[in-house]
């Protein structure tokens, strides 16, 4: 067994390995521990001292939107329509404010709402509550002038800023609003021509960087950078607005004094297409559009679509012209009722003996069994060829918001009643422009000239970019449209039309009256009166038509359409200096022996 001393050494000798494996154990890790300490110690440094210097430099940092302005929407003689006004939204921070100072004195917020007060127009109890608090942005006020603004800015109350923004304004109120359209109060773009061009006019928004210090102001060499806003573009219309007063002012006072639930006026050049009135009664003022009905704030000239009426004879009369089929003075004998093979059965307006007319004459008293005698030498595939090509069934040109194309069926879906029915404008609906294009169109000898609302485009810089007109159209021949338009000038100088005549002019037009369909549920309440004409006659300048929907005292268009025509028309040859006639008319005998 050996001696106990022995025993010691073999023991010692046997610990040399295992003690030496602990000690470089205890070594690593120690040296793992400094590296770790010294890591962190690296990180506290740079890393995460970059990571807490970028999260001070957030909270530093402001972001502003710089808004784009809106462009401009103005008349055809330059007067403003629409524009965009500045508007400023006062805000705090309430922190700072806290340290509002007055003469070396601390006033805090309450100091700061007494201070307010005077240019606000307001009490300081209700502005204290807004500014009291540990917010560092909190709206105090909206809709400020740049006026009212500039005198908060002069009591230099610590923590007050403001933001400006951009606000609409329809300088000229109510004049063309039912055209110009509006915006809701987030600024969406809700009907007109607002709609229709917001993206031009629209722009494209900036934004603003810039580093704030303590106190809310900017910090001149921080990280401060901008992208400045591109302004929209400005609209220029077609609207005199001379013109488009005047006659705003008119047919609001023919809806009034013919209980008319709605009614139009529309005035065009025949030979540029442009629109130089489009007024609708009741008309909108688009700086506050919720006083009216919803149906009032658009344009019913494009979006409302009625029955034509007796105005669609102009279609019959041109289309059998240009085909041949007739003359002016071909002789007709016209019954009060006429009735079909398939046993369908029309009539005029009124009983009368068996009349000896002309084609011409048969136009002049608004005949519809004589415009069926006439008119049913048309196939019924020429019958719908000549609407379409007048533009029934089709939108214009114009691309105005929810504007009706309106009712024009294929030939093939006509019943027994609606294949002559169409040929004195029922079964057939059509809005008041689609009207206005049809006897402009054969007053510019039978080719059509896209109507236009819009000028141009107008850059930032003020340079207009003119619109592009429309491709022109042959409809019916020359020889064609001179003839329908001697025969439509009987009907004002001897004809329905009589009311329309304006002194010293020769005037060319046709009456309407047709049964207005009913609002709600199947079958009639109520008639359109209708009248559109054209002067002078002789080289016609302007083709003028006016609408009333649903008149409730007269209800004829040459009683209730037809002398207003004469009253707006008359100033319209006055305000653009249009010389007076001096030939005298050759008009078609109406009647034969």
């Amino acid at each position: 067994m050996g001696s106990a001393k022995t025993r010691l050494k073999r023991k010692r000798k046997g610990d040399g390995p295992n003690l030496r494996w602990r000690m470089g154990f205890i070594a690593a890790l120690s040296v793992l521990a400094l590296l770790i300490t010294a890591g962190r110690l690296v990180s506290i440094q740079g890393m995460d001292s970059m990571k807490l210097a970028e999260k001070a430099l957030s909270n530093r940092l402001v972001t502003q939107t710089l808004p784009a302005d809106r462009g401009q929407i103005l008349a055809s003689d330059g007067t403003v329509l629409a524009d965009s006004v500045s508007r400023y939204q006062l805000v705090v921070d309430q922190q700072n404010v806290a340290q509002y100072e007055v003469d070396g004195k601390l006033v805090g917020a309450w100091g700061a709402a007494e201070a307010l007060s005077k240019p606000l127009n307001t009490d300081p109890g209700l502005l204290y509550p807004k500014l009291v608090g540990d917010k560092r942005w909190n709206p105090v006020a909206k809709g400020l002038t740049s006026e009212t603004w500039r005198e908060v800015k002069d009591l230099e109350v610590l923590g007050i800023s403001a933001e400006e923004y951009a606000v609409r304004s329809y300088p000229a109120g109510g004049v063309a609003g039912n055209l110009v359209g509006f915006l809701s109060s987030d600024g969406t773009a809700q009907a007109g021509l607002e709609k229709a061009y917001d993206e031009q006019l629209s722009g494209k928004d900036g934004q603003q960087q810039y580093e704030r210090g303590a106190r809310g102001e900017i910090i001149p060499l921080g990280d401060n950078n901008m992208k400045d806003a591109v302004d929209g573009e400005g609209l220029k219309t077609t609207i005199d607005p001379a013109m488009q007063y005047y006659a705003q002012q008119a047919i609001e006072e023919q809806r009034e004094k013919h209980e008319a639930e709605s009614a139009s006026i529309v005035i065009k050049e025949i030979k540029t297409g442009r629109i130089i009135t489009a007024a609708d009664a009741p008309t909108v003022d688009p700086n506050s559009p919720g006083k009216v009905d919803g149906p009032d704030r658009g344009s019913r000239i494009f979006t409302d679509m009625f029955e034509p009426g007796s105005t669609a004879k102009m279609v019959t009369a041109a289309a059998l012209l240009d085909k041949g089929l007739v003359t002016p003075e071909q002789e007709f004998t016209v019954p009060d009722k006429w009735k079909a093979p398939n046993d369908e059965e029309f009539r005029d307006s009124h009983e009368h003996p068996d009349e000896k007319l002309t084609f011409a004459g048969i136009l002049a008293q608004s005949s519809n069994t004589g415009t069926i005698l006439a008119g049913k030498e048309l196939t019924e595939a020429q019958r719908y060829e000549y609407m379409k090509k007048f533009g029934f069934g089709s939108k214009s040109a114009i691309g105005f918001p929810a504007e009706t194309s309106g009712i024009l069926h294929p030939y093939e879906e006509w019943d027994g009643r609606t294949k002559y029915t169409v040929m004195f404008g029922q079964g057939v609906a059509a809005n008041a422009i689609q009207t206005t294009d049809v006897i402009s169109t054969i007053a510019n000898g039978g080719v059509h000239v896209p109507s236009r609302l819009v000028d141009g485009m107008v850059s930032p810089k003020g340079r207009t970019i003119s619109t592009p007109a429309g491709e022109k159209q042959r409809v019916v021949s020359e020889k064609a449209a001179d003839e329908t338009l001697r025969m439509l000038e009987g009907v004002v100088a001897e004809g329905t039309g009589k009311s329309a005549q304006v002194s010293g002019y020769r005037v060319a037009g046709k009456t309407g009256t047709a049964q207005a369909p009913a609002a709600e549920g199947g079958g009639y309440d109520g008639y359109t009166a209708s009248f559109v004409g054209v002067l002078p006659a002789e080289d016609p300048e302007l083709a003028i038509s006016v609408t009333l929907q649903r008149p409730r005292n007269g209800y004829y268009g040459g009683q209730a359409a037809a002398p207003v025509f004469s009253d707006v028309a008359g100033f319209a040859m006055r305000h653009l200096k249009i010389p007076p006639s001096t030939q005298k008319p050759d008009l078609p005998a109406r009647e034969w022996k």
